[in-house]
């Protein structure tokens, strides 16, 4: 690959988890204490991430390089979602917001999928090249969450509420400069062997093949659990005592060593090849919630913080990885789009209720705690019962790359 066409594309990433990493972290504080949303009201604007997460992908699947460009499409997405996000900034009362954030998600759900896509299109030798390129992802991530959520949010160690809105500001001007920077993006020569139809058959014809369908159903384990890291780490840290200022700068630990598993990434799979790479992830995942269901020392909670980038770089980026290297130029928008509705959308759902309900049964009555030992318990378990499958499902003949 041309090295100017390899910073672009580095570009691409960094600003992509920019755009999330602006609001993602703050979300759920800027509803309750900025716009005084109650908790049902928060709870019930988060979910549509989850609607949209069926709705979106799947849209994407059916356009994305098929009825225009992954290129554009992507740009497109950005603009409008990020002139949503800016509209979202000035917006007080709960109906209005629910429509608008629901709006959004639908809009931008496409765009992490496709971000995917245009970078395998490009790469000569994604099992090589994929992992340093996606680093600047990461980079993007950590940057805003220092620079803008630790520096420009805080005064004196404490959040300043008033300036949350900022943080959607940020998101929405990031997202419509990515917009227009995704139109100069180079379109890859694409050549369809048959007529296209409404539905992406080339997309699911990858899908439904037998290998590419148990690493689905283990994908949608890992989101699964995944959900109980997302759902309890900030409330489990304030129970055992950290700040509130603290918690998101304690969180983003885990993406400081995912810049280098990112780029070391290649080098593992070469290596050990991608089903060992895929069962290390998944054994951070087992690691990370066991050191939670201790929960002491602090030092020993924070180092479960930080294999969460590990995890997600040995098995969702190999994942990835993997996926691109059964997918042709007629195939690969699509089988990335619907990919993520497996993760994003039924992973993610069933797994944020389940984690959720699991949160109410470890609740102790009259105390307002919760026993996490028995939280972190359950994700610790799930995480081994899913290694156990990917070791036996995934056996030496059937060779992952």
């Amino acid at each position: 690959m041309h090295p100017y066409l390899r910073a672009r594309l580095s570009t691409m990433m960094f600003f992509q988890y920019f755009v999330h990493g602006a609001t993602i972290p703050i979300f759920s504080l800027y509803l309750t204490g900025y716009l005084n949303f109650s908790g049902i009201q928060t709870g019930t604007i988060l979910s549509m991430s989850a609607v949209a997460a069926f709705v979106s992908p799947l849209a994407g699947a059916f356009v994305a390089d098929r009825r225009i460009s992954a290129p554009r499409l992507y740009g497109l997405c950005h603009i409008v979602g990020g002139v949503i996000m800016g509209v979202l900034s000035f917006q007080y009362r709960f109906e209005p917001f629910l429509l608008l954030y629901l709006s959004y998600m639908i809009v931008f759900g496409p765009t992490n999928a496709l971000s995917n896509a245009i970078t395998f299109h490009h790469l000569p030798d994604a099992k090589q090249s994929f992992g340093t390129i996606r680093v600047w992802g990461t980079v993007g991530w950590i940057a805003v969450a220092w620079l803008f959520s630790f520096l420009w949010l805080r005064s004196g160690g404490t959040v300043v509420t008033s300036r949350l809105p900022d943080a959607l500001k940020l998101s929405a001007m990031t997202s419509i400069l990515l917009g227009f920077y995704g139109f100069t993006l180079p379109v890859a020569k694409i050549e369809y062997k048959e007529k296209i139809r409404l539905f992406p058959m080339e997309a699911f014809r990858v899908l439904v093949k037998k290998e590419v369908l148990l690493l689905s159903a283990v994908s949608f384990f890992v989101s699964f659990i995944d959900r109980y890291f997302y759902f309890g780490t900030a409330p489990f840290l304030r129970q055992i005592g950290f700040h509130e200022a603290d918690i998101m700068p304690a969180m983003s630990l885990g993406q400081v060593p995912e810049v280098f598993a990112m780029v070391l990434l290649g080098f593992f799979i070469a290596r050990l090849g991608s089903k060992k790479v895929l069962a290390i992830g998944v054994l951070m995942e087992v690691a990370r919630f066991a050191a939670f269901a201790v929960g002491a020392p602090v030092l020993l909670v924070l180092t479960g913080l930080s294999f969460h980038g590990i995890a997600y770089a040995f098995f969702f980026t190999t994942a990835f990885i993997y996926l691109d290297r059964h997918c042709d130029s007629n195939s690969r928008s699509g089988v990335h789009q619907l990919f993520a509705i497996i993760n994003t959308g039924f992973g993610s759902f069933f797994g944020s209720l389940v984690a959720g309900k699991t949160l109410d049964f470890f609740k102790i009555p009259g105390t307002g705690q919760v026993d996490y030992q028995g939280f972190w318990a359950v994700p610790t378990f799930l995480s081994i019962f899913t290694f156990i499958v990917l070791i036996l499902l995934f056996r030496k003949k059937q060779k992952l790359l």
